[in-house]
């Protein structure tokens, strides 16, 4: 099950957020505090999502609208963190958290989606691609269609 994160899953998210780090080598937060301060306003703003098996978090999304010249000429939601923990991986998961950020991104009026979050794994790659993601400069890019 996918559903929008709370307050309530900040610890859960946050013992996520060590092994991904360690995975992703991503040393951008000192610690789990730092990173729980960086991503509690994201969670308010509802632009988290976790994936749940037997009422575990197993995985999660974030995401962040933007501006940006450079990709697609303006909106942007940009995907910083994806992660599926390795006992969940397998079960469609990251293809399910990737949907929720692509709808999310049609419902903002983006243009495109940008996922940032350690693209040089081949898994993350191999996520991306059936979306049509493709490699523009440090991060994978989806245009959106106007409807």
């Amino acid at each position: 099950m996918i559903r929008p994160a709370a307050g309530a899953d900040l610890a859960a998210l946050g013992l996520l957020w060590e092994r991904y780090r360690i995975e992703a080598d991503d040393s951008r937060f000192r610690d789990q505090a730092s990173w729980g301060h960086w991503v509690l306003p994201r969670i308010s703003a509802g632009d988290v999502r976790v994936g749940t098996a037997d009422r575990t978090i197993n995985s999660y999304v974030v995401w962040q609208r933007a501006a940006s010249a450079g990709i697609a000429g303006g909106r942007v939601l940009r995907i910083l963190e994806l992660y599926v923990h390795p006992d969940g991986r397998g079960e469609r998961l990251g293809s399910g958290l990737l949907a929720r950020a692509i709808d999310a991104a049609r419902q903002r009026e983006c243009r495109a989606v940008a996922l940032v979050s350690n693209i040089a794994d081949p898994a993350v790659r191999a996520l991306a691609a059936p979306f049509g993601f493709m490699p523009e400069g440090d991060c994978l890019v989806l245009a959106l269609q106007r409807e």
